[in-house]
């Protein structure tokens, strides 16, 4: 028996003998035969070679997608010289108890700040301009939309919500550094001038050579003629700051520009206005916020019987891309607890696929013990065997990783719309291959290091006679722990899935308090609002228009301090605020619970308000709200006719109070707003249709007639359109991605742990097959036998289960918190999850267990 075993050794996994022994072999170092040994041991066993291989396989596809993810990220805005001595300036504003963050500043703050810090090399302020571009024709070389006698170009772009161009000093450039390709900063000292970026430069003037294009024009909305003064080249890094047209500073006054950039306003904080500074090399940071916030109250918190108080502070560029409380008008945001939790699943993951390597390999620790003992007997040390061991699973590592690297593109293909944008596979960079270097490490010592010390420390003799490794244990605790981990990461995984899914299933449809189904908003340009309107609301599939602000869902709600005089005392609020039309109430099925609609009107004069407002304002029965005057602090222009003595505030008339609905997104809780009616500040248009009984096609054409319509009364603009339903849904496409990584990363682990099952249920049965003969032919039942075979797993996937539920619970209770709505954690998702995952174990461990119950026992019991 033992020379049959030691002759079936020889001839399928030793090496021919060398003359030196197997410890010689060994000491030869990684020669073409030890591979060519490796290589026979994976093909013998096959079944563990698949699993293995292709679950270590989906471990790193995972780690290497969240690594590319987690890379993009924390990649922003980190190539800047000085970066760590770049800060952004926000503030801290607190109203009657309430605090929020702005990163958005008054106009003048930056200029005023300058001279006033110490510590403080420079300081910047800029203003996001959002324009039309038009290039004279006889200037430009590009093929852009024509437009009369010249090239008309978009910023934002459309489809987007940021703009590329701002309006800025020349200490900008001694912030933010650029390569100069023509002109110099110097010139933009003067008004009138703009700096384009190369790639903008290119798009208006086609590919003349940089130096030709200075001193041409560039005119910004019909008004704002400039000259080029200079062009810098793009950054081809990651950046938050995609501005390629710089409008100078010096030309805010006397020109178009002085309408939206009021220079001598302190009183209006906008989020298109920011101020960032450089402090000087030696500056404590902390002396220079101090002065920084004393700074502020001198000149924000001027009037002491005030109830609003700002403190400036700053904030590091490293911070900009993550922090979402800090709102602007071009930064894209990534939130870093996701991050963390991604890297997090990644790591659990592999570690997932590392566990069916170590539980594949003990149990497999009776055929290596023998094989141990006959390398051991013709020379092999302790330490060879472990290399040998180490190497097995170095080679499996490496099949994995080459497998992975190789469907990755198709995966970056396959999933690209719950990526980050810019995600590419560049193997070009170093910290690729070092990652990559890393993660076979790494996963070569976790998975191999343990079976290899265990395998490796038994005495030939009793490894030849076929013990098993005392530490492994016959009962196989350490494959029953590192199963129960595996479907403990799994089940965690299932519950989050089900209620990220139910979440976002909940934002999604859940009633907000209006109406959002068959609703068109129109960006409005130019001017003729009204004779557009009126052409519109003649189509007889037009149900109803209304020309407004914002809709309602909206993250850029303005809002304003209210207050008003209730038995006796003045009751003040923070307040969002909606201007629009007699139609808005209407047409977004806003409830009216007490008094009336808006009538039409020129200048605001009447207000409705929501049952949060009411309820801040003192009045708890909504009621009792109608006809009050409210004090408010926006203007909108009167007419002439109409004045206001000095020293008293507008006042608005509370006419109707209508049901609460979700002015902001559903991370919001719903906060006091009112509506109010004017014809002087306007930028959309909503249209409600009737679409029943239409087809895909018919709403096109409807769709072709508003820009038909569009461009008969405004054929130098541009028509934008979008449905409003999908608006609010991209508000949640962050936690759809989220849902989505959970989905794929949860498919991964269930998927890998289910391997790892069939595996070890593959090797128990052979090991347990003349005992399943004996059982038979005693008169056991194929039932029986199942049950014996999947008893022992299903009580460790109910084990992980009974952990994994306060685990998933507490994450999933904490990810909730985010949301002012939020669906309720049922007991049922764990049920379900456990009923899930046992079912999923039944399966794969059945899928074998069968083939053993029903084979014949008489073949079993002959089979040594």
């Amino acid at each position: 028996m033992k020379g049959n075993l030691v002759k079936k050794m020889n001839s399928s996994t030793l090496p021919p003998p060398s003359g030196k022994g197997w410890g010689g072999a060994l000491g030869s170092g990684w020669s073409s035969m030890y591979f060519k040994t490796l290589w026979r041991y994976l093909i013998k066993n096959k079944t563990t070679s698949i699993i293995n291989i292709l679950g270590l396989s989906l471990g790193i596809v995972f780690c290497l997608i969240i690594y590319l993810v987690v890379q993009h990220e924390l990649g922003y805005d980190t190539f800047h010289p000085d970066k760590e001595r770049i800060y952004r300036v926000y503030a801290d504003r607190e109203f009657l108890g309430n605090k929020d963050k702005l990163a958005g500043i008054p106009n003048p703050l930056a200029s005023a700040l300058h001279d006033e810090i110490s510590g403080v090399e420079s300081v910047v302020g800029f203003y996001n301009y959002y324009a039309k571009v038009k290039i004279p024709a006889q200037l430009s070389h590009s093929n852009g939309p024509s437009e009369g006698n010249g090239k008309v170009f978009e910023s934002p772009t459309p489809g987007t919500e940021t703009s590329d161009v701002i309006v800025t000093g020349p200490r900008y450039f001694d912030i933010f550094q650029y390569k100069w390709l023509a002109g110099n900063a110097a010139s933009f000292n003067a008004p009138n001038v703009t700096v384009l970026a190369a790639s903008k430069a290119h798009k208006y003037f086609g590919r003349i050579p940089f130096d030709e294009m200075l001193g041409k024009e560039v005119v910004y909305n019909d008004g704002l003629h400039t000259v080029v003064g200079g062009i810098v080249g793009d950054w081809t890094q990651k950046s938050d700051f995609i501005f390629t047209d710089f409008i100078s500073e010096a030309s805010i006054p006397g020109s178009i520009l002085a309408n939206s950039i009021d220079l001598g306003s302190w009183g209006m904080w906008s989020h298109t206005t920011q101020a960032f500074v450089k402090l000087a090399p030696a500056a404590d940071l902390s002396m220079v916020e101090s002065q920084l916030a004393e700074w502020g109250n001198k000149h924000l918190n001027r009037d002491p019987e005030s109830e609003v108080k700002m403190t400036l502070r700053l904030q590091p560029l490293s911070d900009l891309h993550f922090n979402n409380l800090l709102k602007d008008a071009y930064s894209r945001k990534a939130h870093l607890p996701t991050l963390r939790g991604l890297v997090a699943i990644a790591v659990f993951i592999l570690l997932i696929a590392a566990f069916n390597f170590i539980n594949l390999s003990t149990a497999q620790s009776i055929q290596r013990s023998r094989e141990v003992g006959v390398r051991k007997v013709m020379g092999a040390n302790r330490m060879n065997l472990i290399t040998q061991f180490i190497g097995e699973t170095f080679l499996v590592t490496f099949l994995a990783t080459v497998l992975a690297v190789a469907i990755i593109p198709f995966l970056l293909s396959t999933f690209r719309s719950f990526l980050p944008p810019g995600i590419s596979l560049d193997f070009q960079q170093v910290s690729l291959w070092l990652f990559l270097l890393g993660m076979v490490v790494c996963t070569t010592l976790i998975a191999g290091f343990y079976p290899a010390k265990v395998l490796s420390a038994r005495h030939a003799s009793s490894c030849i006679k076929g013990a098993t490794p005392g530490r492994i244990g016959s009962k196989g605790y350490l494959r029953q722990t590192l199963t129960v981990f595996q479907f403990t990461i799994s089940l965690v995984l299932i519950v989050c899935t089900l209620i990220v899914s139910s979440q976002i299933k909940h934002l999604l449809n859940m009633d907000m308090g209006f109406d959002k189904d068959e609703i068109v908003c129109i960006k409005l340009e130019g001017h003729n609002h009204q004779v557009l309107a009126e052409k519109i609301k003649q189509y007889p599939y037009v149900k109803a228009l209304s020309i407004h602000l914002e809709t309602p869902a909206s993250e850029r709600h303005a809002g304003t301090f209210i207050s008003c005089l209730h038995e006796g005392q003045e009751k003040k609020t923070l307040a969002s605020l909606e201007l629009c039309d007699e139609n808005y109430i209407p047409l977004y099925g806003l409830k009216i619970i007490a008094g009336r609609n808006l009538y039409p009107s020129n200048y605001m004069k009447e207000a409705v308000i929501n049952e949060t407002c009411a309820r801040a304002l003192g009045f708890d029965n909504p009621a009792d709200a109608v006809g009050q005057m409210m004090n408010n602090g926006i203007w909108d222009g009167l007419p002439e006719e109409v004045t206001i003595p000095e020293g008293q505030v507008r006042q608005l008339k509370i006419v109707g109070v209508v049901s609460d609905f979700h002015l902001k997104p559903l991370y919001e809780a719903i906060t006091p707003m009112f509506i109010s009616a004017t014809s002087q500040i306007t930028d959309k248009m909503s249209v409600k249709l009737s679409t029943t009984g239409k087809k895909h096609d018919d709403v096109k054409r409807m769709l072709g007639d508003f820009e038909s319509t569009w461009k008969e009364i405004n054929p130098d603009e541009r028509f934008a359109l979008s449905f409003f339903d999908e608006k609010i849904a991209s508000f949640y496409k962050n936690e759809q991605r989220t849902a989505q990584i959970f989905s794929l990363a949860m498919g991964i682990a269930i998927f890998i742990s289910c391997m790892g099952l069939f595996g070890l249920a593959v090797f128990i049965t052979r090991q347990r097959i003349k005992e399943i003969g004996i059982r038979k032919v005693l008169g056991a039942s194929i039932f029986n036998i199942l049950s014996m075979i999947s008893g022992d797993f299903l009580k460790l996937v109910l084990i992980a289960a009974i952990i994994a539920s306060p685990i998933a619970w507490y994450a999933m209770y904490h990810w909730l918190e985010g949301f002012a709505s939020r669906v309720p954690i049922h007991w049922w998702t764990f049920v379900l999850a456990g009923v899930f995952a046992v079912v999923v174990a039944l399966i794969t461990v059945c899928m074998q267990s069968f083939k053993a119950a029903t084979a014949n026992p008489v073949k079993s019991l002959k089979t040594e």
